[in-house]
C-alpha cells in the first residue's frame, strides 16, 4: 500500500527540493510536490511520520502527517 503524507511549511521550489532530497535518503523513489504539498513513499516503504519528522526537523519546519483520505 503506498503511503501518502500532508507537508505543511513548504513554500517554494527550494523547499520541496529540501524535502525531497531528505525524504529519498529515507526511501528511494518517494516523490515530493508542491501543489498539494504532498508526499509520497513508494510501495513496500514501512516508515511512519515520526520518521519522517525527524529527518525533516533540521532542515526548517517542515512537518508531514498522514493525508485524508478520499
Amino acid at each position: 500500500m503506498t503511503q501518502v503524507f500532508e507537508v505543511s511549511g513548504m513554500h517554494c521550489g527550494g523547499c520541496l527540493s529540501r524535502v525531497q532530497q531528505a525524504a529519498s535518503k529515507l526511501a528511494p523513489g518517494t516523490t515530493v510536490t508542491l501543489d498539494p504539498p504532498r508526499l509520497t513513499l513508494p510501495e513496500g516503504a514501512a516508515l511512519d511520520a515520526g520518521a519522517i519528522n525527524a529527518a525533516l526537523a533540521p532542515l526548517g519546519d517542515y512537518r508531514v502527517k498522514p493525508a485524508q483520505a478520499g
